[in-house]
């Protein structure tokens, strides 16, 4: 009955009828109602219970929690409520013992790659992570994302996030026992900021190269990374701030080619860890989380891990998932504290895909336990076409997410793939967010890419190729249209897509969240009568004018969806695209 499933759950004959139901569903309330005990409400101390964990019995004399303090108190009134929303006043005679199998249990959120969200789209997440038993909550930051004081001029002509904000969310995230952890990538990924030209000789590469990642040679790139930590951090009140560090794609390159060719690459990252990590914690008195991709190669890097810092080590498809046995074991061999970070697979692919995203929170799950991770995080990225998928296919990621951080349960052991994990994931979104079913409909529209004609890494190609002109047929390296697609394929999609849109139609539940279904579903469907038009590099005028009006179906509705949740800005980056493809196919129009 409760979810994530707890580790030990017992039903008994009998019901307690409550002498005062409480009129509120918010989880604060709740605690603020229970956590001293009332007529209804027993609070036992057990300091030999962890930190989170906690006993729930309900019996003919009440609701009793034990735990070793308000957290595992908090933990066990999140699963009242539950059976608050399942019973009413009349609740069952129980008895559920639980805690979790990771001490950290973290949510990262992309808002850098153009989808920034307002205050009050973070704080419906940061309520449904609550609700899930999260325990770690994380914004990240690459671009101009935050009103950072001390570089004021890049972000005075746009909204997004400022220090009050982050103020506000800190002690949003307290109030429910989440700690808001400062994300701030701090090597790679920081291309908005180098392509500045005040910013470009910061840059490892050229004039015309950007790396994305800044040379840790430079004391002004120190200085310049400071400037951001000197703005951002203090907002926070958490001991860790995330200093990112992945794909620094620069090393070993342009500038730094000779030196790490001396020292060793890996001796050149770890430089830069330190430094940062010692000035973080002498200055802000906060220790370090980074990602270990740039070390994965060089085991030995390990030994020089900065004392309190934490590896994130992340893998997000099927292969990348499957290698991180050998890194887990390595980062436990060698004493690293670490998470482990799976990804919900939502980006580049309008709805994400489902089967990737379930093999990937289960493995990273069963291998955390089995390798003595600190923590499970799942990430929610946006990437390069524009962060076009929205919050409703994130979900069901985030309770599938949950279980494996609070209760792996058993290993993997035959075909069923935790079916059941996943059948009460999609029932705990229909019962709490969407009121009725419609998780399973989601489901399907996420394995639409099953349909196409190749797999693509982290990505489908249906939504991988709507940012190329028509004229454009390679879908990565390794495929292309012309030799590996055929209408077939597509519409296949097309159709699938289309019945499952009308499935949706159907369903009575929140006008919100099926527009954001229905618009990344069109999404799909034009993506992929566009692979077709790319093969022939024609079509007919009536199919012409079919898609340019869905396109400006899906302009105007990504308009009002973007901004009711979202800052203006960043939207514009798919915009552009759209209207591209849009003069693109009434250029090939044939005028009779």
């Amino acid at each position: 009955m409760i979810f994530p499933k707890p580790k030990e759950e017992q039903y008994l004959d009998g019901a307690y009828s409550m002498k005062a139901y409480p009129n509120t569903d918010c989880l604060v309330d709740l605690f603020e109602l229970y956590k001293n005990g009332n007529d209804d409400f027993t609070v036992k101390t057990d300091m030999t219970y962890g930190n989170d964990e906690y006993l729930l019995e309900v019996s003919s004399s009440g609701i009793t929690v034990t735990a070793s303090g308000d957290c595992g108190v908090f933990r066990a009134i999140t699963s009242l409520k539950q059976l608050l929303f399942q019973h009413k006043d009349k609740l069952p005679f129980c008895k559920i013992k639980d805690c979790p199998d990771f001490e950290k249990r973290s949510y990262m959120l992309d808002i850098s790659r153009c989808r920034m969200p307002k205050v009050k789209t973070i704080t419906r997440l940061i309520d449904l992570l609550a609700d899930l038993k999260y325990n770690e909550f994380q914004l990240y930051m690459e671009s101009f994302v935050f009103k950072y004081d001390t570089l004021h001029e890049y972000t005075k002509n746009f909204d997004c996030l400022n220090a009050d904000d982050i103020k506000y969310l800190d002690k949003y995230c307290s109030d429910r026992f989440i700690d808001l952890v400062p994300n701030q990538n701090s090597l790679g990924h920081l291309g908005d900021w180098l392509e500045l030209e005040e910013f470009k000789h910061l840059r490892v590469g050229t004039d015309e190269v950007n790396t994305s990642t800044i040379n840790p040679l430079l004391d002004e790139s120190f200085e310049f990374i400071d400037k951001l930590y000197c703005a951002l951090l203090p907002n926070f009140t958490s001991e860790y701030v995330n200093i990112g560090l992945d794909e620094a794609y620069g090393l070993g390159k342009y500038q730094l080619e000779e030196i790490c060719k001396q020292k060793g690459t890996d001796n050149v990252f770890m430089d830069w860890l330190n430094k940062l990590a010692d000035h973080i914690q002498k200055k802000y008195n906060k220790k370090v989380q980074f990602w270990a991709d740039m070390v994965y190669e060089y085991p030995e890097a390990y030994s020089r891990v900065p004392d309190g810092a934490v590896a994130l080590n992340w893998g997000y498809d099927l292969i990348k998932t499957a290698m991180m046995e050998k890194r887990c074991l390595d980062l436990k061999t060698k004493g690293t504290p670490y998470y482990i970070c799976p990804g919900n697979c939502t980006w580049i692919c309008f709805t994400g895909r489902f089967d990737v995203m379930s093999f990937n929170l289960r493995t990273c799950g069963e291998l955390g336990r089995e390798y003595g991770a600190r923590g499970y995080m799942l990430t929610d990225w946006g990437c390069g076409e524009g962060h076009t998928h929205f919050p409703v296919w994130s979900l069901v990621p985030a309770a599938l997410a949950a279980q494996y951080a609070w209760n792996v349960g058993v290993k993997q052991n035959g075909g069923t793939f935790k079916a059941d994990y996943i059948r009460a994931a999609q029932k705990y979104i229909d019962d709490t967010v969407f009121n009725a079913p419609v998780s399973n409909w989601l489901y399907k529209m996420q394995q639409y890419y099953l349909l196409e004609p190749e797999r693509i890494h982290s990505s489908t190609m249906s939504c991988f190729t709507i940012r190329k002109p028509l004229s454009e047929t390679a879908v990565e390296p390794f495929f292309d249209l012309k030799e590996c697609g055929e209408d077939f394929y597509f519409e296949n999609v097309i159709a699938y897509m289309k019945k499952a849109l009308a499935g949706i139609e159907a369903v009575d539940f929140d006008n919100n969240w099926k527009r954001q279904v229905r618009i990344n579903a069109n999404m799909t469907i034009l993506g992929s009568e566009l692979c077709i038009i790319r093969m022939h590099q024609a079509a007919a005028n009536e199919k012409i004018d079919e898609l340019v009006a869905l396109i400006d179906e899906i302009y105007d509705e990504y308009i009002a969806l973007w901004d009711a949740e979202n800052y203006p800005k960043g939207k514009e980056h798919f915009l552009n695209q759209l209207s591209d493809r849009r003069k693109e196919l009434i250029a090939l129009k044939v005028i009779n």
